[in-house]
């Protein structure tokens, strides 16, 4: 049978997940000649043969991917034959086959490889005696270990790595070129004779030289055992960047990383040592303990078990005072792996406010004041990267194990031109930033989401954003043609893009914060055509009327479409409804101490409520000026924040009886407190799956959220059924105004996208009450409903916009 010969061309991720030497093993179990090999944007395979052996060998190398891989496009082209079989004198002889070496291509680049937990392969590998990598601390394969934080360049090949610090030695020389091993071309491979050097940094002890032996590792290893076993706090570094961490049982270690961190009651994330140990502290549903052991061990948020915090605790009680709820994930490092036999606190190694300590000097120098000792190795870290953060299913942070794989950008129908390049620079909280290097035959191309980065107002995590951009445009090979940003004057993202523009002379967008929440969800969802109803709920957002919104309904794609009758395209919106507006004055002070925005919202409504119980009483003199100024209508701002009418709930249900000087210590504090007092109701009538049904759930007979005010103040229920009531009638108005804006609108598509939508028991009601009027509810699922996702909205808009001023 003659032969035939064919180029496959594969994108997607293939960098960094053993594509290359994945298909030479499955072209040795065929009889096919060739080559693969990638550059910059693509694996290239060519491959001859007889017509079913290579169809047969394509199949398999598609079916039988890499875990890690994932196959976003594929092209195919038929080529001339080449002379033949690769050794006609042998007619049993396997044919040949090669890896060739990497290329450079124009054109944007293949996609990064997220960092990934080390995989069971090697697990068994580091606990057994007998194998030569047997307790080694960085050990990883093509399956596994860091990918995006080593990563200085692609093509994705060890001298475009920090890993280029440590030459092969001759064993692992040899697994790199063997095709059938499994660190074939792994680029971060190591052992004990030529991997990174671990060492215990103790202040009044010498610092001791590094040793790469096994010995020398297990002792530094035991004697970091053995510091938190006394109660140290260790700032440890791993894959993406430090933490700081402790006993998570030893309330005196916990309250001392909260005294020296400045952080009194922010919750903090705690690492088992495995599953069962993570099942004894909080309840797993299949959902959540399926995310817990993926690859991506990201940090999933359950609730506390109820002896977790016992008599006989495993978990200190300040790990998450106030709360409900505990944030645990596994040991995802080799290191980790090793140092963890009980659970731990680990939070992100920085100073209050500041980016990801992610190098030895710097954490040395901005973590000296909190940790007692560091842990440290000399294997670099290029991209900083925090743990990704999920509460159920919903993404809160989407960082380490997911960032920076794309999101495809849906195309509506009738495609124009638009910016090529965009670089959306997200918010000013919870910032992440996202760059499209545009798509062929008309898509609308990937949204290449970046790392957590964190709060804006500081100047470490300012200048990390402005690296961060930097790398990933470059990586990406790509020259903005707009730049998008949120229309908050005041936010520090602004005023970078607004530098950058300048810089550049390329164009600039300004987007409404909710709409671009709203489009971020729609992108999710592929859909590129409206009408489409979104409640977009949160705390703060810049209005086009320059008031602060916040609980809004907007109606997306809202206009007549073409007179054939074609849906309305996403860039036109209207503000359909929002919650009732409120004087709002104080700023961020207000903010922090919700007491204030209390009076705020009981002077605008006229609320009988007892304000007298909710404000401190060292804050007299404090109340009596803002009512001057509520009065006097200085320095006032109207705002229709669902946030703020959340920690106007809290306060009055009794929230804030703990808080000094009746301030919060971190964001959204009173609405998660507020929260779990409101699932104390739910667990006390056993009524967690159909709450809203239930006879012994009163239901609220408020119509409007003023009088829902007026319910939450009456004493006839316990606080914590007036809070469940709060929340569900709360629901059921916003859903009937979603449902009214739908019909309105003649679209079953609507949705809910903020800050907001991270409330568990609203959302829920608001599910089971759109679904009683045949509605199904959009939620987010891939990107963070919150400000972390609110950058490919705004990437979304700039496509929008592109269409309309091309």
């Amino acid at each position: 049978m003659s032969e035939i010969r064919r180029e496959h061309l594969l994108r997607g991720v293939i960098q960094g997940v053993g594509f290359r030497p994945h298909v030479a093993a499955v072209a040795a179990r065929h009889r096919v000649s060739g080559f693969c090999g990638n550059d910059d944007r693509e694996v290239f395979i060519e491959v001859q043969g007889v017509p079913a052996e290579v169809d047969a060998f394509i199949t398999q190398v598609l079916g039988d991917a890499p875990p890690l891989a994932r196959i976003l496009g594929h092209e195919v082209r038929e080529l001339p034959v080449r002379g033949g079989r690769a050794d006609d004198s042998d007619a049993d002889a396997a044919p040949a086959f090669e890896i060739l070496e990497s290329r450079r291509a124009e054109g944007a680049p293949t996609l990064l490889p997220p960092d990934v937990a080390t995989c069971p392969d090697c697990l068994a590998e580091m606990r057994d005696p007998g194998n030569r990598r047997f307790g080694h601390p960085f050990i990883t394969c093509v399956n596994c270990g860091p990918r995006l934080t080593i990563i200085e360049d692609v093509p994705y090949d060890r001298p475009n790595t920090t890993m280029r610090e440590f030459p092969l030695c001759p064993a692992c020389a040899a697994e790199y070129s063997d095709p059938g091993d499994r660190r074939h071309h792994a680029q971060p491979i190591s052992c004990f004779d030529c991997g990174p050097r671990l060492w215990l940094e103790e202040p009044g002890a010498p610092t001791p030289e590094p040793d790469r032996s096994p010995e020398f590792m297990a002792a530094t290893i035991a004697r970091a055992r053995e510091l938190l076993d006394d109660g140290a706090i260790l700032a440890v570094k791993g894959i993406g960047g430090f933490h700081l961490m402790c006993d998570a049982a030893n309330e005196h270690a916990v309250a001392e990383l909260r005294r020296r961190k400045h952080r009194p009651a922010k919750p903090f994330a705690v690492m088992a040592p495995d599953a069962g140990a993570a099942q004894r502290l909080a309840e797993f549903g299949d959902t959540e303990l399926a995310l817990l052991t993926s690859p991506a061990h990201p940090i999933v948020i359950a609730p506390l078990r109820p002896d977790a915090t016992g008599s006989a605790p495993e978990l200190a009680p300040s790990v998450a005072p106030g709360l409900g709820d505990v944030g645990v994930m596994l040991p995802y490092s080799p290191l980790h792996e090793l140092l963890v036999d009980k659970p731990l606190v680990a939070t992100s190694g920085n100073p209050p406010g500041e980016a990801l300590c992610h190098d030895n000097a710097s954490a040395r120098e901005r973590l000296a004041h909190i940790a007692d000792a560091f842990l440290l190795h000399d294997r670099g870290i290029h991209v900083p990267v925090e743990d990704s953060v999920f509460l159920g299913a919903r993404p809160v942070r989407r960082s380490r194990g997911f960032a920076p794989l794309p999101l495809p950008l849906p195309s509506p129908r009738d495609d124009g031109p638009s910016p090529r390049h965009i670089l959306a620079v997200g918010g000013e909280l919870k910032n992440t930033f996202a760059v499209v290097d545009g798509g062929d035959d008309g898509d609308a191309g990937m949204a290449h989401v970046s790392p957590h980065i964190g709060d804006m107002r500081s100047a470490v995590t300012q200048a990390t954003f402005g690296e961060s951009v930097e790398r990933m445009l470059a990586m990406r090979r790509v020259a903005p043609d707009l730049v998008v940003h949120d229309l908050h004057p005041d936010y520090a993202t602004t005023a970078w893009a607004e530098r950058y523009w300048d810089e550049r002379g390329i164009q600039l967008l300004g987007v409404q914060h909710h709409y671009a929440h709203a489009l971020a969800l729609l992108a999710e969802h592929g859909i590129a055509e409206g009408p489409a109803v979104i409640a977009a709920l949160d705390g703060t957002g810049y209005g086009t009327d320059g008031t602060i919104w916040g609980g809004e309904i907007l109606t997306v794609g809202c206009d007549d479409g073409d007179e054939d009758g074609s849906r309305g395209d996403l860039w036109s919106w209207s503000r359909t409804w929002h919650v009732p507006a409120f004087a709002f004055a104080g700023g961020d002070r207000s903010v922090e101490r919700p007491w204030r925005t209390a009076v705020c919202i009981a002077r605008s409504w006229g609320l009988d409520v007892p304000l007298d119980a909710v404000v401190p009483a060292e804050a007299t003199t404090e109340r009596a000026l803002l009512e001057s100024q509520l009065a006097a209508g200085v320095g006032v701002v109207k705002s229709t924040s669902l946030g703020r009418i959340f920690d106007t709930a809290a306060v009055i249900a009794g929230c804030g009886a703990k808080w000094d000087d009746g301030a919060v210590s971190y964001e959204a504090q009173a609405a998660m407190e507020f929260e779990h007092l409101a699932q104390t109701a739910l667990d006390e009538m056993d009524a967690k799956s159909d709450f809203a049904a239930s006879p012994t759930v009163p239901t609220s007979t408020a119509t409007t959220i003023p009088e829902l005010f007026q319910e939450l103040a009456h004493p006839e229920y316990s606080s914590s059924v007036r809070a469940l009531r709060f929340h569900v009638g709360l629901a059921r108005i916003i859903g009937e105004r979603m449902a009214l804006a739908a019909e309105t609108a003649d679209t079953a598509i609507v949705g809910v996208t903020g800050g907001c939508a991270l409330n568990r028991i609203l959302m829920s009601a608001l599910r089971d009450d759109l679904a009683a009027r045949g509605l199904t509810l959009l939620e987010h699922r891939v990107v963070p409903a919150n400000d972390g996702g609110l950058a490919v909205g705004q990437a979304m808009a700039g496509l929008r916009a592109g269409r309309e001023t091309s």
